[in-house]
């Protein structure tokens, strides 16, 4: 699609949460915020810099305008009662009174607060996995061998249908392998984030999902956690089916956030967040002090995450050590080293093709000439029997001159007959 839209000759307004296939396909960015559009020119990371810079210009511009102002009252307070300044004092005044105030400028939007914590650490050998086979009656992948160690941040990638979601859920003991084997770790405690959310019960306020499991809670605290998530007053009472694809997000994560686990396994944990929602999680799992096993479509957040990348197949896993453009990188030089590969044997193949081209001309050529040869062997020798028969009648015989022609075409003949034998014979050879 990238490929696509950079060759593309029309105009494309595009709306995305994927800053990756933003960097490599816009070329001006609108803003919609605060009931306002900003035009930036350049892709998004061009875009963040840009608005991070016209933030600090338009805080200094308002700072420098506040000192200006302060001064200039501090001036009239001291100046206006005297008889002596008082009309400076007043000349001051009215030129206060006709500076343009700048607004203080706007910062970020209210974001959610989250940072996960863990309530002890694991051993080492966070898992390993066997001869895994996965899937419901038949295997959709099969020979699935890896390791995860503490501290690691492992990114789970593959084509859509292969199993991803499916090996989570064999991980974290919602559905059972195949055929195989799963060792955990010492210690390990998973919390699992499902892209599906089935651990919301739709029929719950907001905040009963939490008070639900975890009933020690006071109120205040279980208010103060979901206001960290943007769940704010009435929001907590809000049904969760009520709730819109970022909120169930959100609310799944601050439930999460409550488990302290030191496994994370999370499913498209990206899904339905918005951009700074996407970063705040990020710069969380960064600063996260256990081990991490995900499954994302947004190569952004891969990037950021991962220090190694899993690609799962149907016939095993290929492991990359390093993030998302490592494993880009490594996977076109494989790609390209197999199209060498596939190029060179094609070469071959068709090296070959010509050989036996060149063969089966060769040998038809052969046979033809055998078979010329044996054609003018046979009319050589029926030359000769008839010039012997010749020889023998008194006309011919008496004939001096006719016999030494016919004698002379005689031993041509069988000049020619052993001359033919001996290239038929090496023909054959």
């Amino acid at each position: 699609l990238e490929k696509y839209l950079n060759g593309y000759k029309g105009a494309v307004l595009i709306v995305s949460h994927d800053r990756y296939f933003l960097d490599r396909v816009v070329s001006v960015v609108y803003e919609l915020s605060r009931h306002r559009s900003r035009r930036f020119v350049g892709n998004y990371t061009k875009y963040l810099e840009q608005k991070a810079a016209l933030y600090e210009q338009e805080k200094k511009q308002f700072e420098s305008q506040q000192e200006e102002i302060a001064k200039m009252q501090d001036f009239i307070q001291r100046n206006i009662a005297r008889a002596t300044t008082t009309k400076r004092a007043q000349s001051v005044r009215k030129r206060l009174e006709k500076v343009d105030r700048l607004d203080a400028p706007d910062g970020d939007e209210r974001s959610a607060v989250l940072s996960f914590s863990i309530k002890r650490q694991s051993g080492n050998d966070v898992l390993s996995a066997s001869d895994l086979a996965i899937g419901y009656e038949e295997a959709i992948a099969q020979n699935l061998r890896f390791q995860l160690q503490r501290g690691e941040s492992v990114a789970l990638v593959g084509p859509n249908g292969v199993g991803k979601s499916t090996l989570l859920k064999v991980l974290t003991k919602q559905q059972a392998a195949l055929t195989g084997e799963i060792r955990y770790g010492t210690g390990v405690e998973i919390g699992y984030y499902d892209q599906e959310q089935q651990n919301l019960s739709d029929a719950n306020r907001v905040i009963d999902e939490i008070w639900n499991d975890w009933p020690l809670m006071r109120e205040q605290e279980v208010r103060s956690l979901l206001g960290q998530f943007l769940f704010s007053g009435d929001d907590v009472m809000k049904r969760v089916h009520e709730l819109s694809g970022g909120e169930r997000a959100r609310l799944t994560l601050a439930k999460l956030k409550l488990e302290r686990p030191n496994l994370l396994i999370l499913d498209e944990p990206t899904n339905h967040l918005d951009l700074d929602s996407k970063m705040i999680l990020e710069n969380a799992l960064l600063d996260y002090p256990g081990t991490i096993l995900f499954v994302s479509h947004d190569r952004y957040f891969i990037d950021r995450l991962a220090t190694r990348v899993l690609e799962i197949t149907p016939n095993g896993i290929d492991e990359y050590l390093g993030d998302y453009s490592y494993y880009v990188e490594k996977k076109e030089e494989l790609e390209e080293l197999a199209r060498l590969a596939r190029e060179e044997t094609k070469q071959v193949v068709m090296k070959k093709q010509r050989a036996d081209k060149e063969q089966q001309r060769e040998e038809r050529r052969i046979k033809q000439r055998i078979e010329e040869i044996e054609l003018a062997i046979e009319q050589h020798e029926n030359r000769l029997d008839e010039i012997e028969q010749l020889l023998c009648e008194p006309d011919v015989f008496n004939d001096f001159a006719r016999a030494q022609e016919l004698s002379t075409e005689s031993d041509a003949a069988k000049e020619s007959i052993t001359a033919l034998y001996a290239e038929w014979e090496e023909l054959h050879t």
